[in-house]
């Protein structure tokens, strides 16, 4: 599986008004960044660990792990200090409103067949989504698409030649998004000890 070449492939006509963007994120981003992943994490947490243990709720000192100020605190030197050039945080705006953001950072990873099995050969030169996110309010209006798009245009210029992303099993909507943008996932699984345990999967797309 390919994602698109640019930004601005397979995206829809702006709307009228403000319009959306996707830009790097700055500092002034920060506490806005924290509310956007906190409430698009607690959704795809809560339906992840209702999927694994049949419905149970996700306890409430997890909810408070992933509250706003602590995340927002948690982006802070990925924003203003990045460990290398091939870290980069972009936020998705409408005006002035940050509606989401998309994490990327270097790694290695293997291109998979048309069965999500690794394919043959050495690990690649990569780039992992190590975030992905789009408020409630502003979804389906193309932000993560062009999020998605963008942090591939960059991991390109990186020389990054396969994009990675761990996803939690059972955020049905996450996973029918990927699937849309061309991401394609793998057999590949790690157990994370959230509440009773869920699983994240991983998904790549050649770039």
């Amino acid at each position: 599986m390919t994602l698109p070449r640019s930004a601005s492939d397979r995206l829809p006509s702006p709307a009228v008004g403000a319009p959306p963007s996707v830009r790097p994120a700055s500092g002034a981003d920060l506490e806005a960044i924290g509310r956007v992943q906190a409430s698009t994490m607690t959704s795809s947490l809560r339906a992840a660990h209702g999927a694994e243990h049949d419905g149970a709720p996700l306890p409430a000192g997890v909810e408070a792990m992933v509250a706003p100020p602590v995340l927002a605190a948690g982006w802070e030197r990925a924003v203003l200090e990045p460990p290398s050039a091939r870290h980069h945080v972009l936020v998705a705006t409408l005006g002035e409103q940050v509606v989401g953001l998309v994490g990327l950072a270097p790694t290695e990873g293997l291109a998979v067949d048309e069965e999500g099995a690794p394919a043959a050969g050495a690990p690649q030169r990569a780039a992992e989504v190590t975030a992905l996110g789009v408020s409630a309010a502003h979804q389906r209006q193309g932000h993560g698409s062009r999020l998605l798009a963008a942090a591939s245009d960059l991991a390109r210029e990186d020389g990054a030649n396969v994009l990675l992303a761990w996803v939690l099993r059972g955020d049905s909507s996450l996973a029918s998004f990927l699937t849309g943008t061309g991401m394609q996932r793998t057999e590949s699984h790690r157990l994370l000890p959230v509440g009773e345990g869920v699983v994240e999967e991983l998904w790549v797309a050649d770039l």
